[in-house]
């Protein structure tokens, strides 16, 4: 079973270096659901996508604090040599109060720090399928086979009938207009994806399951989206350009209405820009595949650094994640498994968070290159990428949008673990 934790900094930078071995935790119901075997999954506080992963060794069940502290040895609880002396079990009352404790009891986790990272696909899409639960657990059993530890599920708005307006511009070339008549396009409503997300994050499952949206953005549609988009609320909100200019850029008939019809540099120049309108709109937590634009081979005939160079600025001062997205590897037959050498070093050196994304539009697509992708954003630099980027940041996005319909639920883990013995 897996069991997610937040730590502030402190702690956190303690378990990392070994100082913290247990863990102190309330004996609420939660709790009593951890056992010695079970995945404890730590997140930085401050930046959520860091992880640390631990497997629980032994479990110490106190009526309170008081008697924890007397018996357990202080320096495994992540307190220093010079902070001994001072340690007290009121340092756990900032976060339990003792009616709390004498409520639930209280205990001790002591864990093993695991060294493997944390699999996470931060990126497939339900399209081709049924909203149903049926569906979605074929894309969960597709990610336990292959080892992951996370999925993230975000389907394209042109799925939900309250985008239609959005996709009107496209209409004007005939072959995009008989794309958007396809019976996968507008085919839901988003309270429909929502009941959806309900009855998944009801369900015990045996990985994490988040659920967004990979909203198609345009300059000329931004407030159209920022008024539909306040009212829903998802773990999270990519922002993805595929047209420029109202004509799509990775459609097999792209090539006759855009590749071929305009200059190479004209359309990465507009698709850059778009894409730098994109982070600046606010709207997002996520930018989708950045770079993208290469998938059919067709290069700009100069340097693109500096523009990569202000992406990466961009995302960076809107705390944004971007994806180092393997679709266009596996789907297209482009030689770099996810971002471009280049980009990827250029956001590191901005600081910007990355996650990786198969793109999978079919569960056994699922994973595609993921552990390669992760291994080459993981070689550029232990600050890109910590394991996974889990945080939701609703409040962030309620302000931004002035919606206040927030709510969450953790989700735990279902595996091969009984009861704690001492229940």
């Amino acid at each position: 079973m897996r069991h997610d934790l937040k730590l502030n900094d402190a702690p956190f930078e303690a378990v990392k270096h070994g100082r913290k071995t247990i863990e102190l935790r309330l004996l609420d119901e939660k709790r009593r659901k951890i056992s010695v075997g079970d995945l404890l999954v730590f997140h930085r506080v401050s930046k959520e996508y860091d992880i640390l992963l631990g497997r629980v060794v032994f479990l110490y069940p106190f009526e309170s604090f008081e008697a924890l502290y007397q018996a357990l040895p202080l320096e495994k609880m992540g307190y220093q040599k010079d902070e001994i002396a001072t340690a007290s079990y009121h340092d756990m009352e900032e976060y339990y109060s003792l009616d709390q404790q004498k409520e639930n009891g209280v205990l001790g986790i002591e864990f093993e720090k695991l060294e493997r990272p944390y699999l996470l696909d931060g990126h497939m899409h339900l399209e081709y399928g049924p909203l149903n639960r049926e569906y979605v657990m074929e894309f969960i059993q597709s990610a336990v086979e292959k080892g992951l530890d996370e999925i993230n599920i975000l389907d394209h708005t042109h799925r939900f009938e309250e985008f239609r307006e959005v996709y009107e511009p496209l209409r004007k070339i005939e072959a995009q207009n008989v794309w958007l008549q396809q019976k996968t396009k507008f085919c839901n409503t988003l309270n429909e994806y929502e009941a959806l997300i309900r009855e998944i994050k009801a369900m015990d499952l045996p990985i994490r399951v988040k659920f967004g949206l990979e909203v198609c953005y345009t300059k000329e549609s931004e407030e159209a989206l920022r008024k539909i988009l306040s009212n829903h609320s998802f773990d999270f909100l990519t922002g993805a350009v595929h047209s420029i200019h109202g004509i799509l850029y990775d459609m097999p008939f792209s090539k006759e209405y855009l590749w071929e019809a305009k200059e190479t540099d004209w359309i990465y120049e507009e698709y850059y820009q778009a894409i730098r309108d994109c982070i600046a709109s606010g709207l997002f937590d996520r930018l989708a595949h950045p770079d993208t634009i290469k998938m059919f081979h067709y290069a700009p005939s100069y340097d693109l650094t500096d523009t990569y160079r202000k992406i990466g600025r961009e995302l960076q001062e809107r705390n944004m994640i971007a994806e180092s997205n393997t679709g266009a590897h596996y789907r297209y037959g482009h030689e770099d498994i996810g971002l471009s050498d280049e980009f990827l070093n250029i956001l590191k050196e901005e600081g910007v968070s990355l996650i990786p994304a198969s793109d999978a539009h079919h569960p056994q697509d699922v994973g595609s290159y993921i552990p390669e992708a992760a291994g080459k954003i993981r070689s550029k630099g232990d600050c890109l990428w910590k394991g996974v980027f889990t945080t939701l940041r609703r409040v962030r996005r309620c302000w931004r949008m002035k919606c206040c319909k927030c709510s969450a639920k953790n989700v735990t883990t279902m595996k091969e673990a009984g009861w704690p013995s001492w229940r």
